[in-house]
């Protein structure tokens, strides 16, 4: 081969390195290109995912607030209606402490005053009879202290008006008298 040919040759092996080589690189540089839109692309989605985890967190949180929510509205949609039929129940028993056991209208209000209170029974109305209990501030309302040694300090002693609770939740408190010990009184 002359030193032409040869050189010729050279040449070009030489442009086909040169170009392998910047086929390379440009394929190394666009792999870099596509690792690095793939890593956002992830970093997005783990994005993406956080926020649909979150939502639909929310989300069961609002559902467990409106059920919640629904459910107390049904349990506590008489109150209104209870505290009316309560001062009824208060005025039916003052009116059987006036008349007499064994007169007829007598037994018939005590009838009605029990049909009443079983009535409230089934929508979950209760009375408060605390009498011989402690005192308790979130239940009673005291209106009255009564010297009684015999009993512990702050124990009902008597119910001026009956209480109420509505599905575990106070209604009415009930008002009471409680006991307290005589000044002189001398613990043994």
């Amino acid at each position: 081969m002359s030193d032409s040919s040869k050189e010729k040759k050279k040449k070009f092996t030489d442009m086909v390195n040169k170009q392998k080589s910047e086929g390379q690189q440009d394929n190394s540089k666009q792999t870099d290109d596509l690792n690095k839109n793939l890593n956002v692309l992830k970093e997005r989605a783990a994005q993406l995912e956080d926020h649909l985890r979150r939502a639909v967190a929310d989300n069961e949180n609002v559902k467990r607030i409106m059920q919640k929510q629904i459910s107390d509205a049904s349990d506590y949609a008489v109150t209104k209606f209870a505290r009316d039929m309560i001062d009824s129940c208060d005025n039916l028993k003052k009116v059987m402490e006036i008349l007499k056991d064994g007169d007829p209208v007598h037994e018939g209000i005590k009838v009605a005053h029990q049909k009443i209170v079983n009535d409230l029974k089934k929508y979950g109305i209760e009375e408060i009879d605390p009498i011989g209990e402690s005192f308790d501030s979130n239940l009673h309302q005291a209106v009255v202290e009564r010297e009684d040694n015999e009993k512990e300090l702050g124990t009902i002693v008597e119910v001026l008006q009956t209480g109420y609770t509505i599905k575990s939740r106070l209604l009415r408190p009930a008002m009471v008298v409680i006991s307290t010990k005589s000044a002189n009184y001398e613990n043994d």
